[in-house]
């Protein structure tokens, strides 16, 4: 069927033949029409003539048509105008009425204060404007006052020596103003501009009756620097040294600053070199410290400090056999230590620590493990044992011998970090040893609630096998395991069979954690006690 437009007169054929449009059809010429049209067959006289006879009423249909569509899309213009304007009245009024307008200030400054990055997140070469807290202050007038009227926002002061330059200094400079208290992190380097790190730390250091924590790497041209600090710490509470060359040193005049810090909790100290071991500091006070020394530095510090709760004992391998005097005095009455970590089992023979909640152990090989750790426990009559973890190479055998002796140890933390195929066959073993077999009567260490195991390495974490170790203890009746937990700095993670099993033991009551990357090794880094706030 056939209509005629009514704008230009034109027939139009009716709505299935859409793309034809002809003076007057037949059924004969429409269907030669169409067979014409999908042929290159050329049209006899009277078809050509019948043809070109639509011509003109096509380009009339087409100009009609032309015109129709500009003036709907002046329309769709004009809609999409007033759409905008509407859209941004109603964002407008629905921001006049957010709920955040009417939220107190002190809330807010609450909500900014845990968007500040941690050091690891923070750029490793000058102050980033975009993250927090300078970002805060770009958002909204209000939004600026609060930040700048919040000192802690602005405590964090880091410091890369390798690329200061005038803007890092003036982003230090604007921080400092606005902070109360300040918490400096200074990590000099050799391989950067000498003079600008000097300058600037004898800016920081101007303030330094402010600060409350302070970490700092020493070059010999920062060193020096420190004299200007003594007598000026009163706030300072924890401190971290570390020197950024080991084949450096120093100088001959020790650094005495800290000593008369009054207010010092929390030292710690790393230095491969041994340049930094004569440093003195106030003992009476610490409850947390972790160095890396002689052992007759660690004694002569915890022969003074009644109060540590947390210590990291290590000692420099240069000196392990030459410093150990010998056994048979009175031991170090540690009567408040909670954790402590250890890289020579000798450091067990001459303390005593009744309090012990936490004790991890670098093992490299199991000879005389478990008869130091048992003669420590009895002559610190310590029952309070909760927390025992293996580091290096832990060996099943020694593992499974203390867990039977001491039942109070309810955690077990092993962190494989010897050579691939010596972490694999340990790996095996322990979980061989934890699974519980067919129909097994019982089971190893029953009382285990928490379970941990962590690689350090590029080894990868044989999940389906861990699986396998989780699901056999839940299905025992003796088992207490709650909580299980793994970590890998390398490496991928469950596959989703393992992982939708995993969820299934924790919707079953089993806490069961993944950690990888960066945050495996900041898990392994609290297994050890290593310092938290650097």
């Amino acid at each position: 069927m056939t209509s005629t437009c009514s704008e230009c007169g034109a027939l139009k054929i009716a709505e299935e033949e859409p793309n034809l449009l002809i003076p007057a059809t037949t059924s004969w010429t429409l269907a030669r029409c169409q067979k014409l049209a999908k042929s290159n067959e050329p049209p006899n006289a009277a078809e050509a003539a019948f043809l070109r006879a639509v011509v003109p009423d096509t380009a009339a249909r087409l100009a009609c048509l032309e015109q129709e569509i500009s003036r709907l899309k002046e329309r769709l213009a004009v809609l999409e105008t007033e759409r905008a304007e509407l859209a941004d009245y109603q964002s407008q009024n629905a921001a006049i009425l957010s709920p955040l307008r009417r939220m107190p200030s002190e809330l807010i400054a609450e909500i900014f204060s845990w968007s500040l990055p941690t050091i690891d997140e923070m750029d490793g070469d000058r102050s980033d404007v975009k993250k927090s807290p300078w970002a805060l202050a770009q958002v909204s007038s209000r939004w600026r006052n609060i930040s700048l009227s919040t000192p802690s926002l602005w405590s964090m002061v880091q410091v890369w020596g390798k690329r200061i330059d005038d803007s890092a200094i003036k982003l230090v400079r604007m921080q400092v103003e606005r902070a109360r208290k300040l918490k400096v992190h200074f990590y000099a380097s050799e391989d950067g501009d000498s003079a600008m790190q000097v300058t600037l730390f004898d800016f920081l250091s101007e303030h330094a009756p402010r600060w409350e924590e302070f970490s700092v790497q020493l070059t010999p041209a920062l060193a020096p620097r420190l004299d200007a600090l003594r007598g000026r710490l009163p706030s300072l509470q924890r401190l971290w040294i570390q020197w950024d060359n080991a084949g450096n040193h120093i100088g001959d005049a020790p650094i005495k600053c800290f000593e008369t810090a009054p207010s010092l909790l929390d030292v710690g100290m790393t230095d491969q070199a041994g340049a930094l071991l004569a440093v003195p500091f106030p003992t009476h006070r610490l409850t947390s410290y972790r160095l890396q020394g002689r052992w007759d530095m660690h004694q002569r510090i915890l022969t003074t400090a009644p109060n540590i709760v947390e210590a990291g004992i290590q000692i420099l391998t240069s000196n392990a056999e030459a410093s150990w005097p010998e056994t048979g005095g009175p031991a170090i009455d540690l009567s408040r230590l909670r954790r402590l970590y250890v890289d020579h089992l000798e450091v067990l023979d001459y303390i005593r620590a009744p309090q012990l909640d936490e004790i991890a152990i670098w093992m490299d090989e199991p000879a005389g493990v478990v008869d130091r750790l048992d003669s420590f426990l009895l002559r610190s009559s310590c029952i309070t044992l909760r927390q025992i973890y293996f580091n290096g190479l832990p060996h099943v055998g020694t593992t499974v011998e203390v867990l039977k002796k001491h039942l109070s140890i309810t955690s077990l933390v092993l962190s494989f970090g010897a050579t691939e195929e010596e972490n694999t066959v340990a790996f095996h073993d322990h979980l061989s040893v934890l699974s519980v077999q067919n129909d097994a009567a019982s089971i190893a260490s029953p009382h285990l609630a928490e379970i941990s195991l962590g690689f350090p390495t590029s080894n990868p974490i044989d999940y389906p096998l861990c699986l396998q170790m989780l699901q056999s203890r839940r299905k025992h009746p003796s088992c207490a395991l709650t909580t299980a937990t793994f970590v890998a700095v390398e490496g991928p993670g469950p596959d989703l069979v393992t992982l939708a099993a995993m969820k299934e033991l924790g919707d079953g009551g089993l806490d069961v954690l993944v950690r990888l990357g960066s945050e495996a090794q900041k898990h392994m880094d609290r297994w050890m006690y290593a310092c938290p706030w650097i």
